[in-house]
């Protein structure tokens, strides 16, 4: 990588607030799908670390705090940066590659950075998609464009659900002395002072291991990055943490039964469809998955530890509820 720390001198500050970390990340595998009628940012053929704004008629909160509905590429390329109102920064970090257009050296080829809002009021998905990036490494050392990239991220309307979705690509362990790479959310980082809040992905990328600090160097440094870029297919999934308050309103309705439970369980769910997430007493996510209106789903809870275990929901209309599971 060209940048010695993540951040060109050409970020300005932005700001967030926050009591707690908001998120916890569930890994998934769905068809990568690219996005069928998407809207072009209009970035320059042989574009390197653009800085383009994303405008959107819906707000968008990434800490809590309505930060906005303005979101800017920037950082080496792959970052999303948010615009809050304290003067820091939020920032969404698919994954720590720093990405160029190979039109910089191809004649007929090109990469693009372009999105799409589907859906209807207030449950729309914004989608951005990094379509056939090359490496900057590669295309400036070597001239050369045999690495390619695509992935996407979503930012859901409602729920609190932020998505980084893996395409194809070409890049292996091999390909590049990845020194670091990871994936996460940064939140309230603070550019002159390196301070904030990073959430982030190590080990085995299609089962990384999440390390929350508040310490940028010891982060930085570490040495604790993904073994590779994810496969075609791998979702990473942020959604609200099981320690946040739930908000007043309606609730989604669901039951599980036999509770307590000494082998397997079923969970019942009501007349919306949801996603379920399971938690162990620490907050780790032992089980995830999506359920139609009135359907039944058995949950593995003979290979649980014995403990209280936390299911929790959310629809799209963003309706949550929780229950509690007891194994013995």
């Amino acid at each position: 990588m060209k940048k010695p720390l993540l951040f060109t001198a050409a970020l300005v500050s932005f700001a967030s607030a926050f009591s707690q970390f908001p998120y916890d990340a569930t890994v998934l595998n769905e068809y990568y799908l690219p996005l069928d009628d998407p809207t072009s940012l209009g970035i320059e053929v042989g574009w390197d670390d653009p800085e383009v704004q994303i405008p959107l008629d819906f707000s968008i909160d990434l800490d809590g705090n309505n930060s906005g509905g303005i979101l800017m590429i920037g950082g080496t390329g792959e970052m999303l940066i948010n615009t809050t109102e304290n003067s820091l920064l939020n920032i969404l970090w698919p994954i720590s590659l720093d990405v160029m257009d190979i039109g910089a050296v191809e004649a007929e080829e090109f990469s693009s950075i372009q999105y799409q809002v589907t859906g209807d009021s207030p449950n729309r998905i914004l989608k951005i998609e990094w379509d056939n990036c090359g490496s900057y490494d590669e295309i400036s050392g070597l001239g050369t464009t045999t690495l390619r990239i695509n992935f996407q991220t979503w930012i859901y309307e409602s729920g609190g659900i932020i998505e980084y979705r893996f395409g194809p690509n070409t890049i292996n362990s091999d390909s590049l002395e990845l020194d670091f790479l990871t994936s996460g959310i940064i939140l309230g980082f603070d550019y002159d002072y390196y301070d904030g809040t990073f959430y982030t992905a190590s080990g085995e990328a299609e089962d990384p291991d999440w390390t929350l600090t508040d310490d940028f160097y010891q982060w930085y440094y570490s040495g604790a990055n993904l073994s590779g870029v994810p496969v075609e297919g791998t979702v990473y999934r942020f959604g609200p943490a099981v320690n946040v308050i739930e908000p007043k309103g309606e609730s989604h309705n669901f039951f599980t039964y036999p509770n307590p439970t000494a082998g397997s369980a079923w969970l019942q769910n009501g007349p919306e469809a949801a996603e379920f997430q399971v938690f162990d007493a620490t907050g780790r996510t032992v089980h995830a998955f999506f359920l139609g209106g009135g359907r039944q789903a058995q949950l593995p809870a003979e290979t649980w530890a014995t403990g209280t275990y936390t299911i929790r929901s959310m629809t799209p209309s963003g309706r949550t509820s929780t229950v509690r599971l007891l194994v013995d």
